[in-house]
């Protein structure tokens, strides 16, 4: 009786595992099959939406754009479309939480930017040295920031009652501010969209939103869309793309477009999302970051500053990639003043040292611990992100170049001279700044392969023990960081796992004890991308006996942050955070030999 009671149970215990595996997952039930085969495209028809090189040439020059993120939504949460508790078509995960439909749905009718000026967002985008605007014409939740015909969840029907995408292209064009459309292709307040009647009635709805948008407002640059989890025959997306490149020639789309394609490469460049994306891509990219935790207005959230936005440009322009930086306006229809202030300093540099960055490709050195490199016809410009340690050397050296320098300068304070030596460009400095500096090549370095600088492999988890002054809570020791497979340097990290301390914890610190001693000659630290938060701090190292000695005091850490050390044999590395405006989070802090 007992082996037959274990039989049943194990065929039951079987029987259920097969049936979980079975059970569709939340997105498939947003996936189903085109409604004919006219909606299905070959390879060949695929590469006819292509941009051509010309037609995407200024994008590829502009490096800088602004993202805007908003809507009725603000009035109620800082999460926007997520934050509604409610069915959401496309997604991969239902909502869990959230404002109810009911009164997410119903926000448009308080919604009042009565200050809105698209002239003078248009002059501060100019300001801030960006080229082109993203704006959100209408995101998941359905809300339409335009004159549809179609729907009464619009603009036209909140207090304000004017159309807010009518004035914002008079006021790019006229400021010669390049504009892009962001649409979204699920809809979640649209009853019908990817349920049974999506081919009736949702994709003709959606269909003539497109139309308005590209026909009756100038000349669109761009669109960007947003398809979540479905499939590009699910939107016509063939057709569609087909009519834009007609109503708006020379038109660059992102790779949104929907999954299935028959190539791999959708749109005409890629867009990471949080993170600042390869170091040595295939094609074009786009890094679309916030300026605070969220993409919705966030008035309590931390703003990044500036010089970690400086940062993240540099690293993206020097990878081959634009920077879409969102700012999410108030309920009033203006920019935070605070966030302002940090991308007006941003556009100040790019006042000044612009150059180095617009209208150049990603350099013939690939990102590493040094910075990131641009190229001109036949100047190579370095850009130095690299800190120093105490007593450190200041001196970059990188591989020697496949052609010969006729000059070097430094195009701001502190470069002194470069000589080669052993197959090595040393670069020298006088003082540990965010150095850049120019280099005249007797060829122009296209024509030659990227070089690899640093072959990122930090020392192993398993050579140190990390401690924490506290943590969160277990998914938030500082173990956890080394448990995320590829964590080691690289721009298209992305990482969902970081080290937090309790918010009362008075003296937060990270510490690596190594198992012998280590001749460390780098330590990277992140931030995660939502919190750049830490505006003091130092870098500790044990010495053979026991005792820490600070080596470096630094303000900001951000993405990415290398600090060289002088190789000399230590015991272990500790991180003192002694100032933070929000919940400390790192996301990497690793040691390299």
């Amino acid at each position: 009786m007992k082996k037959y009671t274990l039989l049943l149970l194990f065929i039951y215990v079987s029987l259920n595992n097969v049936a979980q595996k079975q059970q569709p997952s939340y997105k498939d039930q947003w996936q189903f099959a085109a409604k004919d085969s006219s909606f299905y495209v070959t390879a060949e028809q695929q590469k006819e939406l292509y941009a051509t090189e010309t037609e995407i040439e200024w994008f590829k020059d502009a490096k800088l754009g602004i993202f805007v993120h908003w809507g009725p939504a603000l009035l109620k949460t800082n999460v926007l479309s997520w934050g509604r508790n409610g069915e959401r078509p496309g997604a991969g995960k239902p909502a869990k939480n959230g404002i109810k439909p009911v009164i997410y749905d119903n926000l448009y009718k308080k919604f009042d930017p009565k200050n809105f000026n698209a002239d003078k967002w248009m002059q501060q985008i100019k300001n801030w040295g960006a080229e082109y605007i993203v704006f959100t014409a209408k995101h998941h939740d359905g809300f339409v920031f335009f004159d549809a015909k179609n729907t009464e969840y619009s603009i036209m029907n909140t207090p304000y009652g004017k159309d807010i995408c009518k004035q914002l292209a008079d006021a790019a064009h006229k400021a010669g501010v390049k504009l892009f459309w962001y649409y979204s292709q699920p809809d979640w307040f649209h009853p019908d969209n990817l349920r049974e009647k999506h081919y009736e009635n949702y994709l003709p709805y959606m269909k003539q939103h497109i139309q308005q948008l590209f026909t009756k407002y100038g000349k669109i640059n761009g669109v960007f869309w947003d398809h979540l989890a479905t499939k590009y025959w699910q939107w016509d997306s063939y057709h569609i793309l087909k009519d834009l490149k007609k109503w708006q020639p020379g038109i660059i789309s992102n790779a949104r477009v929907g999954f299935g394609w028959p190539l791999e490469d959708r749109g005409d460049y890629d867009t990471p999302e949080q993170s600042l994306g390869p170091v040595n891509h295939h094609r074009y990219w786009e890094a679309c970051l916030t300026m605070t935790d969220k993409w919705l207005y966030s008035p309590k959230g931390p703003i990044k500053p500036y010089e970690t936005v400086l940062s993240m440009l540099i690293q993206v322009a020097g990878n081959g990639g634009n920077l879409l930086l969102n700012l999410g306006p108030n309920g009033k229809g203006e920019f935070v003043e605070k966030e302002v202030v940090e991308v007006e300093k941003l556009g100040n540099w790019i006042k000044k040292y612009g150059n180095t960055i617009k209208n150049t490709r990603r350099g013939i050195y690939i990102g590493g611990d040094y910075g990131a490199s641009t190229q001109i016809g036949n100047k190579l410009y370095i850009h130095v992100l690299q800190k120093r340690a105490n007593n450190t050397e200041v001196a970059i050296v990188l591989p020697q170049l496949p052609t010969k320098i006729i000059a070097a300068k430094g195009i701001t304070e502190g470069f002194k001279n470069h000589e080669i030596k052993n197959g090595k460009l040393i670069l020298h400095f006088d003082k540990n700044l965010d150095n850049i500096v120019e280099l005249t090549l007797a060829e122009n370095p296209n024509q030659f392969e990227r070089i690899e600088t640093w072959k990122a492999k930090p020392i192993s988890k398993e050579e140190f023990i990390v401690s924490e002054s506290s943590f969160l809570d277990k998914n938030k020791k500082g173990t956890v960081i080394y448990n995320t497979k590829g964590n080691v340097f690289s721009e298209g990290i992305h990482l969902k796992k970081w080290w937090e301390p309790r918010k009362d914890d008075k003296n937060p610190s990270l510490s690596l004890d190594f198992t012998s001693a280590k001749k460390v000659n780098t330590v990277l630290l992140s931030e995660n991308m939502r919190s750049h938060c830490v505006r003091d701090f130092t870098i500790e190292t044990k010495d053979k006996n026991g005792n820490w000695n600070t080596i470096y005091n630094g303000k900001t850490i951000g993405e990415g942050l290398r600090i060289k050390l002088n190789g000399n044999a230590i015991y272990g590395i500790r991180l003192n955070v002694f100032k933070n405006t929000k919940a400390i989070q790192i996301t990497a802090f690793n040691s390299y030999e």
